[in-house]
């Protein structure tokens, strides 16, 4: 009986010490991205994604995160969302780690789910609290606007929307769903210029066939969290909207001339655990055709 208990407290020891360590290392997704739009100027350019921090440390004040994102040596960061999380206020931790990433490099932002979800949540008042703080630091925040990277007199166009809450499901949740089609995004976003190299940001990629139809050439997202728990040669079993085994939780999908990119992001769920789902940092090199 003791040889079975000890056995049983064994397992329950290495099945915490694989949660812990699954949960808090950190790994580096890289891709390359190459399109005959993007000017020569821009060969080489790297943009480093972070989403869905959660209000997550990864050592004291983030220092192992940003130590990571300096490794990549970025030429700008955005980030896809959800830096908070919309159940609890500890907000200093959003503040601090955006206040050190926007001392080092230009910084773009959307929000994500999160941050809405807060405004109707319990700690609404303190979430006003910390969005005014969030304002007071230097850093870009695309609420359905374009901006213009510009490099030797050549440009790409960075747009950033932000998706509306409605059109994110929840358990229990009996609200009609918003969709985003087309022309959603040309009412948002304006008409682009498809002879341009176009990047959007947006927090969730389950309208990629609608980002693709907009026109952009490489869409950012995150919000699946890779599927929080990936099993073997399937991959991610869940989504936010609780369905199993999404269609978009991670990694590189093209479609016709149009990429998207999902980041796993880094914090976790309330509900569930990351599971062969470690925290990831996105890279992405643009490669020009044009040299």
């Amino acid at each position: 009986m003791y040889k079975i208990i000890l056995i049983l407290i064994c397992i329950f020891i290495l099945i915490y010490l694989y949660i812990k360590y699954n949960v808090n290392t950190l790994e580096i997704a890289k891709y390359t991205i190459e399109n005959e739009k993007i000017p020569k100027e821009f060969n080489g350019y790297n943009i480093v994604q972070i989403s869905d921090l959660h209000s997550k440390l990864f050592g004291a004040n983030n220092k192992k995160l940003l130590k990571k994102i300096n490794e990549l040596n970025p030429d700008i960061v955005v980030v896809t969302g959800d830096l908070v999380d919309g159940e609890n206020n500890n907000y200093n931790i959003a503040l601090d780690f955006m206040k050190e990433l926007t001392k080092l490099y230009k910084v773009y932002y959307i929000i994500g789910n999160h941050e809405q979800k807060a405004l109707i949540k319990k700690y609404k008042d303190e979430y006003v609290g910390y969005f005014n703080e969030l304002n007071k630091i230097d850093f870009v925040n695309l609420d359905n606007e374009k901006v213009e990277i510009k490099k030797e007199g050549s440009k790409i166009n960075l747009y950033g929307l932000t998706v509306p809450y409605s059109c994110y499901k929840y358990l229990f949740d009996d609200k009609e769903i918003t969709t985003i089609d087309r022309d959603f995004l040309v009412q948002k976003l304006g008409d682009l210029d498809k002879n341009q190299f176009n990047i959007l940001l947006s927090h969730t990629p389950f309208y990629f066939d609608e980002y693709e139809k907009w026109g952009a050439d490489l869409t950012l997202c995150g919000h699946v969290h890779g599927g929080i728990i990936r099993l073997p040669f399937v991959g991610g079993l869940l989504s936010p909207d609780r369905k199993f085994f999404p269609k978009y939780d991670l990694g590189k999908y093209e479609k016709n001339n149009s990429t998207m990119i999902v980041s796993k992001g880094l914090g976790g769920s309330k509900v569930l655990i990351r599971v062969h789902c470690k925290p990831e940092i996105v890279s992405i090199k643009l490669k020009s055709n044009q040299i």
